[in-house]
């Protein structure tokens, strides 16, 4: 069977690459805690929520998003693709003081923000990791380093990197952690709050609230409205339940509250967002990968490698 999705390890640099082409299809709701996100629109028009932001992506658009940070996306047209990398943040260890990572300016190639040169480069890298990862060459995996490094340096010089505080590092924190938020997604329909996170964990609301957005990087209010979506999401796409049963069942407390929280998220309400969704279109958690021999996936990837060569 063909592979359609690519990891690529190199521990002892702390590097962790995930990539692949997929087809975008309706919001999935979701963040990366550790770790970055590239997104280079290949073809089509994809609407992009990033944190409170909507972005819309035409072909050839970069985008970056940091760990952390809630996004999104919807297809605007049908057969719209995009490349994809998930990268470690902790490759960038080396080069920040202790407890931090980067964080990039929310750059965007729709804003103008990025020079042109710069965009190239970024989709020239991009290109080579993906390429490279597709073959079983002995320095496809060579290759496929050298152009995360490039990407990196590229970020670094052009992205106005800024130092921020990582996620704690000891395991008795991170395991406490682990139980809350195991806590909130079997109990996330309810009303919750940080009292009853204390009284779960048997630590006082303060230390639970600084210990979660410290760790997290959103707090706990934030995690769980964003959880609430997610799935609520879920519900609008591949059911035929009325969106007030869906705001009560995902934990809201009512249509009202869901629909303004949503409209501050997505930029539209939630009847106008299901409206656009499509029979055959409608996906849950899972993504729909692209095959590196796709006609369109295979030309643009030809197209950003030649650009530099």
């Amino acid at each position: 069977m063909e592979n359609l999705r690519f990891e690529l390890q190199w521990p002892r640099d702390n590097l962790f690459v995930d990539c692949f082409a997929h087809e975008i299809m309706n919001y999935r709701y979701h963040w990366h805690q550790g770790e970055y996100e590239l997104n280079i629109l290949l073809h089509g028009s994809q609407e992009f929520c990033r944190g409170t932001e909507n972005i819309l992506l035409e072909e050839d658009d970069v985008l970056l998003v940091n760990p952390g940070i809630g996004h999104a996306s919807f297809a605007q047209q049908p057969n719209t693709r995009a490349l994809v990398l998930h990268f470690s943040a902790a490759a960038f260890r080396p080069y920040v003081k202790k407890g931090c990572i980067l964080h990039f300016a929310d750059h965007c190639s729709a804003d103008s923000v990025w020079d042109e040169g710069a965009k190239r480069m970024i989709r020239f890298c991009a290109a080579q990791v993906y390429r490279s990862a597709c073959h079983s060459g002995a320095y496809a995996k060579l290759s496929a380093k050298a152009g995360m490094e490039q990407l990196m340096t590229v970020l670094c010089a052009r992205c106005s990197p800024r130092e921020a505080k990582a996620m704690p590092e000891q395991e008795g924190q991170q395991e406490l952690v682990r139980r809350l938020i195991g806590f909130i997604e079997e109990h996330y329909t309810e009303k919750l709050t940080l009292e009853d996170l204390a009284a779960f964990s048997q630590y006082n609301r303060t230390y639970i609230s600084t210990l979660f957005k410290n760790t997290v990087g959103v707090n706990f209010y934030e995690y769980l409205t964003r959880l609430r979506f997610q799935c609520a999401l879920l519900d609008m796409g591949s059911t035929s339940a009325n969106l007030t049963d869906i705001a009560l069942t995902n934990g809201f407390a009512d249509l009202k509250s869901f629909s303004k929280r949503f409209r501050e998220t997505f930029g539209r309400s939630p009847a106008e967002y299901r409206a656009l969704l499509a029979d055959g279109r409608v996906l849950g958690r899972e993504r729909h990968f692209i095959s590196p021999s796709d006609q369109i996936v295979r030309q643009k990837l030809d197209e950003y490698l030649d650009m530099i060569r």
